[in-house]
């Protein structure tokens, strides 16, 4: 499959992330039924699902979550997200096994039409083979492995457009729904802000004693290391490559069928077709004649008018499109392709019938000559080299540092990189690398942090890689409760404010609720409203607190004869006393184009739930045995 492109394949090397190109990169692979019992991540009914593509697929999961959190992740979060991951490659293998019974099938076409379409697999617009190559060599998978898995998931697809395709809301639900989500709610509010209450709050020995016991964990030093790495740079790379005419031409020579113009042709033809009542030899006389008639000066417009059994071209005087290679039947094109400008052929036989053909205008089929395409050449060539010999250096690095194991300066030597410093670098970044995620893993790991061991090879995008080693380790230590008791002081204070405002707004609330009334608890509070509105369940205009307190009064206890009052903890630990006076359901109009809308979206809405059920119910009619070892 797709043999052009693999024969066009170089085989350099990129320190590329392949997540970014398609869906299929997400699963690493399923590497299904080639692994020992010890070896998988789960067994789906007998089958295996290989440990390392969970495994690298869990360190880029892990990179993701630590760049987004700007640090080391939360140990619940990461127990949850690895059974997250779990479930993906189960839920993945178990569709692939139910689209193939199914009869799902993805043509050889269609894969190439996919592939060539990848963004990220694509040079100046056009599909590049070597950055195909460069891309799954630096995720260690062969080009079989790839198309497996991508054809596998666009199998996965088909299932699921199918289902749902099948999915429907009838007006009567949407307006169901449309009276739920828009409805909109009468209410009012005041807050009373915990600030208010700072000076009032007196802080004891006691409580900074008994605080600081209770949340020791936040008066912590730093844990810090301080780091020596070697770093090798793809522009660094890029000043040692080597470049003159000779190189340059092999170069050329290389690459000489993609510096050509394709060439297009447009021509004019009468087809004579063999049809109902008409015979080859027949069709063939009356295309000799119509040629003659040519020769001897007829318009050729008005003669396939006349003759031309092409519905398209016949009535536009047997004019056709521009023609490139492989676009028409091989006698046709084989003629065409043949003839210089003005030339007039026929009859040319196809399974069509015969052809007269004369040809209109032609263009392209241009080589550039090397000195026209010098300065693309060289730029090509001496990206094309600087990436190898980048990857052939950062091997080099990754060999060397593991063979010294515990000290750099042999990898530096051998490289002729210096050996650099980080000081005081934490689980948060710092200094020279930032926050970068990648880093920060390898400098913590216990190899690494404990063992003093060189890390493997860190590729830190597609132009640097790095090899870092710890040369010290400072553990987090308490700070004394005299250092931090400002800090402690403050939370205290801050604390007891939100309490009595909350304190304070709950004795509102309670004499609001004894009928007391709105207006006057607020004025006696000398609190201000913004006065009644109507608000959406997504209205920014008030705050989030308040609205979603609004949106969870049961309709029951709200009448315009009782409101009903409630109260919400502000983000800021002010306390907000909220009155709901007024509920006023969501409207529909069907018949428009906004409801033709909703109506498409609440589909779309309703087949992801029923793909979301299909697949709850081929789990539980699997025989799913998890690894409980496969993250240690």
């Amino acid at each position: 499959m797709l043999q052009s492109i693999r024969e066009k394949i170089t085989g350099l090397y990129a320190m590329i992330v392949l997540g970014v190109i398609a869906i299929v990169f997400i699963f690493w692979g399923v590497d299904v039924g080639r692994n020992s019992d010890t070896l998988f991540a789960a067994k789906v009914d007998g089958i295996g699902i290989g440990l390392e593509p969970v495994r690298k697929a869990w360190q880029e999961r892990e990179r993701q979550l630590q760049q987004m959190m700007r640090g080391a992740v939360p140990e619940t979060m990461r127990k949850m997200q690895q059974q997250a991951l779990l479930d993906e490659q189960i839920r993945l293998h178990l569709l692939t096994a139910r689209a193939e019974k199914l009869g799902y099938r993805v043509s050889d076409s269609m894969m190439q039409s996919t592939i060539m379409g990848f963004p990220a697999l694509q040079v100046d617009g056009k599909f590049s083979h070597e950055r195909y190559d460069l891309l799954l060599r630096q995720q260690g998978r062969s080009i079989a492995e790839f198309e497996r898995d991508l054809r596998s998931n666009m199998a996965i697809e088909q299932l699921q457009r199918g289902i749902a395709a099948s999915a429907f809301v009838t007006p009567t639900e949407l307006l169901r729904r449309e009276a739920l989500q828009g409805e909109t709610r009468e209410v009012d509010f005041a807050v009373i802000p915990a600030s208010g209450f700072l000076a009032g709050v007196t802080v004891t020995d006691a409580q900074v004693q008994a605080w600081y016991e209770a949340h020791q964990d936040q008066y912590m030093t730093p844990e810090t290391v301080d780091l020596e790495y070697l770093e090798l740079k793809l522009a660094d790379v890029e000043r040692d490559i080597a470049v003159n005419d000779e190189v340059l031409q092999a170069y050329y020579e290389q690459v000489k069928e993609r510096l050509t113009t394709p060439e297009r042709r447009r021509a004019r033809h009468i087809l004579i077709a063999v049809e109902d009542g008409v015979d080859d030899a027949s069709a063939q006389k009356t295309a000799a004649e119509v040629l003659a008639k040519l020769n001897t000066g007829a318009d050729f417009a008005a003669l396939a008018k006349q003759y031309s059994k092409d519905p398209v071209s016949a009535a536009k005087g047997g004019e056709l499109d521009w023609l490139s290679r492989g676009m028409s039947v091989g006698p046709f094109e084989d003629a065409l392709f043949a003839m210089t400008k003005g030339e007039l052929r026929g009859p040319v036989k196809s399974q069509f019938g015969y052809h007269i053909i004369r040809l209109e205008e032609t263009e392209g089929g241009q080589t550039k000559t090397f000195a026209e395409a010098r300065p693309e050449l060289e730029k090509e060539y001496r990206t094309e080299s600087a990436q190898k010999l980048f990857y052939d250096r950062s091997q080099k690095l990754a060999d060397e540092a593991f063979k010294a194991l515990t000290e750099l300066t042999p990898a530096a030597t051998a490289l002729g990189l210096p050996v650099q410093k980080v000081s005081a670098f934490t689980r948060q970044g710092g200094g020279v690398f930032g926050n970068e995620a990648k880093i920060i893993e390898e400098a913590f790991k216990a190899e690494v942090l404990t063992k003093r061991e060189n890390s493997p090879l860190i590729a830190l995008g597609d132009d640097r890689a790095v090899v870092l080693r710890v040369a010290a380790h400072q553990a987090p230590t308490l700070l004394p409760v005299n250092v931090v008791r400002a800090s402690i002081e403050s939370s205290l204070k801050e604390q007891g404010a939100r309490d009595a405002a909350a304190k304070r707004g709950e004795e509102l609330l309670a004499r609001l609720n004894g009928g007391a009334p709105w207006t006057a608890v607020l004025s006696e509070a000398k609190l201000v409203t913004l006065g009644k509105r109507f608000i959406g369940r997504t209205d920014t205009n008030v705050p989030t607190p308040v609205r979603q307190t609004a949106f969870g009064v049961a309709h029951l206890a709200v009448s315009q004869a009782k409101p009903a009052y409630r109260g919400a903890v502000t983000d800021d630990g002010g306390y907000a006393v909220v009155v709901v006076s007024d509920i006023r359901a969501g409207v529909f109009v069907a018949g428009t184009p906004e409801s033709a809308a909703k109506l498409r979206q609440a589909a779309q809405a309703e087949g992801a739930n029923e793909f979301a059920a299909y697949m709850g119910e081929v789990e539980r009619g699997a025989k799913i045995e998890r690894n409980p070892k496969v993250f240690d």
